[in-house]
C-alpha cells in the first residue's frame, strides 16, 4: 500500500463546490480541517461528506459563523473511500478559505 500525504485548499463561494473527492483505488484520511474567515465581516461556511456507497450527503457544519479575521481548526480524523467527497459553501464569496490534510493510501485491489 503507497500512502501519499496530501494539502488540498480551496476558497470557498456562496455556491456549493466540491473541495476534495477521493480518487478511484484510494481510500483517504482527512486529519484535519483548517478554516480562516478572511474577512473583515463575521461569515458562515457550511460543509459536507458525501458517502458515494450510499449517495447520501451528511453535515459536518451548517451555516456555522466564524468571526472576522477568524481561523477555526477541526480535527478529528474523517475516513474517506474512493468516490467520497467534501463540498462546502461560505455566506461571502472568497470570505473562506478551507484547508485539509489528507493522507491517501493507494489500494489496486479496491475498486
Amino acid at each position: 500500500m503507497e500512502t501519499k500525504n496530501r494539502t488540498i485548499g480551496k476558497l470557498l463561494t456562496t455556491a456549493n463546490a466540491d473541495i476534495y473527492t477521493v480518487p478511484e483505488n484510494h481510500e483517504a484520511a482527512i486529519d484535519s480541517i483548517h478554516i480562516c474567515n478572511e474577512s473583515g465581516s463575521s461569515a458562515t461556511i457550511s460543509l459536507d461528506y458525501y458517502d458515494a456507497q450510499t449517495t447520501t450527503f451528511f453535515t459536518i457544519t451548517e451555516a456555522l459563523s466564524i468571526a472576522a479575521n477568524s481561523v477555526l481548526l477541526l480535527e478529528n480524523k474523517l475516513w474517506l473511500f474512493k468516490g467520497d467527497k467534501i463540498r462546502g459553501l461560505a455566506s461571502a464569496n472568497s470570505a473562506m478559505t478551507v484547508i485539509f490534510r489528507v493522507d491517501e493510501s493507494y489500494l489496486p485491489q479496491r475498486n
